[in-house]
């Protein structure tokens, strides 16, 4: 499965580092080092955002309107076009929520990587519609190709995609709790229950006479079939993923930074 560094290696025809250096006046090693220094802070703002289902609306919807970022992706020209800055900073928002929070992380990255913290910020938008380009690729491919699709028509199913997301992880489900919604994946298919367990030997031979003496002789029901909606979920989240080794102290202050981010401010709920 391709993750965040993968994608980042293969944008451009493989010349994103190239570009990036150019069309910001700095060597193809500094910009390599700008995109490494804030691959980690994007994986961790998208794992985020995934553990609500407002903050898979958030990350599915700018994936449904990054078809120019996937263009874009895929060209082998430097710059990023007027029409794709919007889609850039959109992309940051469902990353990290907010332009403090952007400020915060182009600051942090710029020290990671030894560059001006004003380059980092203009640099951040071409990099996350890169991301996002290489996301919507990887989403279209991976069974969310159709869902992609209607909403870049105008919406995701009817109910919405907040309704769609519910139906399927269950809409008794807490959005504002950062648990791990792929948990409530199974539970979703089997109709809030566990999977039924497969039973062997004499126990199962005593099940399966108690069954039919139960049912009348009916056949079982079938078993569930899977929601491709949640494997697919399941598969971009996997994308999520850094991809390569990040040191420890980098890591701890990127965590550090998240969790001020996300603590409740003073006189706000939390």
């Amino acid at each position: 499965m391709i993750n965040l560094f993968d994608i980042m290696q293969g944008a451009q025809g493989g010349h994103a580092y190239q570009n990036l250096a150019s069309q910001f006046g700095i060597g193809p090693q500094q910009a390599q080092q700008a995109v490494e220094a804030v691959l980690p802070a994007i994986s961790l703002g998208l794992q985020q955002q995934a553990q609500t289902i407002e903050g898979w609306q958030n990350i599915l919807s700018t994936l449904g309107q990054s078809q120019n970022s996937a263009q874009f992706y895929d060209s082998d020209g430097d710059g990023i076009p007027d029409h794709l800055e919007n889609e850039g900073k959109n992309a940051l928002g469902s990353m990290f929520g907010g332009p403090e929070m952007t400020q915060a992380i182009a600051q942090q990255a710029a020290q990671f990587a030894g560059l001006p913290a004003t380059i980092m910020q203009q640099m951040l938008p071409v990099i996350a519609a890169m991301v996002m380009g290489g996301l919507f690729k990887g989403a279209a491919n991976s069974g969310l190709g159709g869902i992609l699709g209607q909403m870049m028509q105008g919406g995701a199913a009817q109910g919405g995609l907040g309704g769609m997301l519910g139906g399927m992880f269950g809409q008794g489900m807490n959005q504002n709790n950062p648990g791990n919604v792929f948990s409530n994946v199974l539970g979703g298919m089997f109709g809030g229950q566990q999977p039924p367990q497969q039973q062997g030997g004499l126990g199962g031979m005593f099940g399966n006479i108690l069954n039919t003496m139960m049912t009348g002789g009916r056949p079982p029901e079938p078993p569930p079939q899977a929601d491709p909606l949640g494997a697919g979920l399941d598969m971009l989240k996997g994308m999520f993923e850094t991809g390569k080794h990040v040191q420890s102290t980098q890591m701890d202050a990127w965590q550090q930074m998240f969790n001020q981010f996300s603590r409740p401010r003073d006189g706000q709920p939390g």
